[in-house]
């Protein structure tokens, strides 16, 4: 895997909210039940809302349930049963699944919410427990229980810590792999940068010329390698852009080795591969100026799904047995 870097291959990194404080306003009337238990009572019916998604919820709701019923005399200072009734009219709490969640109290990015409720007397209305609907199977139990954990009464500073703290590293449902995917950024203009300051002054523009070459054969399609609908557009600041052309004067590269590149990305679903780039970092020490465009090129096409090592992947004037005068020719034509 030389020449190939998977920074930020992780799951993506998402908060767990809960409202804080005090539970739902309505107090219940007349109640008798056990003083700890913020409901009348301990057989708690649940209903389930799958919204849009077209998966089966019910196992994983069982699952984060039975979690909770299993450990009440651990966390809780009450025993709880549910009763999993996914159509119930008027249910103790109802799980949704939605494809995104609003503001959580504080919280803009949460992957679930839920109400914490607190001590008796509380309210006969309903506990809403929402949760996003693209979660792994792994990561949408862990949230359930987290949120479940919240509508029992817990907040994010107590046990179990591991469950209930708000920050938790999650997984998405598979996703094709970025070299999979036609165009594997979030969007189809990419921002580049070139250090151009690190180029000889008198041959900044022959450089420059070279850098158009090169993108102008992937806004053309670089021979099927990128969509159609790719552009480019020049920016004066390598921060947060998409491609960064460097001319180090010591090679990061390996040996014998005139470019290289690296390329970004996430990977939200934790297979180890990337699903979408986010950046490609170029380098290019000692190149002919007149070659400059096809080292580029060869580079970025990390970008697009090609991997050193694997040189069927590459439009065939990008290989690495193009010959010195060609890749100082007019190739990309």
């Amino acid at each position: 895997m030389a020449g190939i870097a998977r920074a930020l291959a992780v799951a993506c990194l998402v908060v767990l909210a809960g409202c804080v404080g005090g539970g739902l306003p309505d107090e219940l009337a007349g109640y008798t039940g056990d003083p700890d238990n913020p409901y009348p009572d301990d057989e708690l019916t649940v209903a389930l809302d799958p919204g849009d998604a077209d998966r089966a919820f019910d196992p994983l709701v069982r699952e984060a349930l039975t979690y909770w019923e299993q450990n009440d005399d651990r966390y809780l200072d009450f025993t709880v049963n549910f009763t999993l009734v996914p159509n119930a009219t008027d249910p103790d709490l109802r799980v949704t699944f939605q494809s995104s969640l609003e503001r959580c109290g504080e919280v803009e990015t949460a992957a679930g919410c839920a109400p914490r409720v607190t001590r008796p007397p509380q309210t006969a209305n309903t506990v809403d427990v929402r949760v996003l609907d693209d979660l792994s199977n792994e990561s949408t139990v862990r949230v359930l229980e987290h949120e479940l954990g919240h509508t029992l009464g817990l907040s994010h500073d107590d046990p179990p810590t591991r469950l209930m703290r708000a920050h938790a590293v999650l997984t998405s449902l598979p996703e094709p792999n970025a070299s999979e995917r036609t165009l594997p950024w979030d969007d189809p203009t990419l921002t580049v940068f070139a250090d151009l300051d690190a180029v000889p002054a008198d041959e900044r523009d022959a450089v420059d010329e070279q850098l158009r070459r090169a993108l102008s054969y992937y806004d053309r399609g670089a021979d099927g390698l990128a969509p159609t609908n790719l552009s480019f557009l020049r920016v004066d600041s390598f921060e947060n852009a998409d491609v960064v052309i460097h001319f180090p004067a010591d090679p990061p590269c390996e040996a014998d080795a005139r470019s290289c590149g690296s390329v970004y990305g996430v990977d939200p679903d934790g297979d180890s591969a990337l699903e979408r780039y986010t950046r490609v970092d170029i380098s290019l020490t000692g190149v002919d100026t007149d070659a400059a465009a096809w080292h580029v090129a060869r580079r970025l096409a990390l970008g697009f799904g090609a991997e050193n090592g694997n040189e069927s992947a590459y439009p065939p004037v990008l290989r690495a047995s193009t010959d010195g005068e060609e890749r100082r020719g007019d190739w990309w034509r």
